[in-house]
């Protein structure tokens, strides 16, 4: 399946990914409204862009009690915001914390539809889009890897 792929070690924590997002599918340039979500951990100068890694077996679509966020059959998630009800149940459930609410409406990466604008705009080229079966990583273990390797941390 074709994923967004993230390099946290070309991440340069500028969030252009977050503002090309919130442009292409709301017309405004807002973080609160972009599917992708930088994380920095600025104690070791640490970023990683956050959005929907696309689970085979998704945890949002088994919480969700209205089923409007599904697979679609091409393996990308999407809500059907007509039957959200803005519960949080599938942002509980999200193990990457990709999935938020503003209000009470779901925003989660949805590939752009097989386009990516994050990807395109990216100046540091962290973000990529191609075929994975490999399983996600949560940034958390990302940070510890790269820390180790560099030999910073705790």
């Amino acid at each position: 399946m074709m994923k967004i792929l993230v390099d946290a070690e070309r991440c340069a924590g500028c969030r252009y990914c977050e503002m090309v997002c919130s442009f292409h599918h709301e017309g405004v340039f807002s973080p609160s409204l972009s599917r992708v979500t930088v994380i920095k951990e600025d104690g070791h100068g640490l970023d990683y862009p956050v959005l929907c890694r696309q689970c085979e077996t998704c945890p949002s679509v088994e919480a969700c009690p209205s089923e409007a966020f599904r697979k679609t059959d091409g393996g990308t998630v999407e809500v059907d915001e007509g039957l959200c009800t803005g519960c949080g149940a599938c942002v509980e459930a999200c193990t990457f914390d990709a999935v938020r609410l503003n209000g009470s409406r779901v925003i989660v990466c949805d590939q752009c539809n097989g386009s990516p604008a994050c990807v395109e705009g990216c100046p540091t080229e962290a973000l990529s889009f191609e075929e994975s079966d490999e399983p996600p990583e949560h940034h958390g273990t990302v940070f510890e890897a790269l820390m180790r390797r560099w030999g910073i941390g705790a």
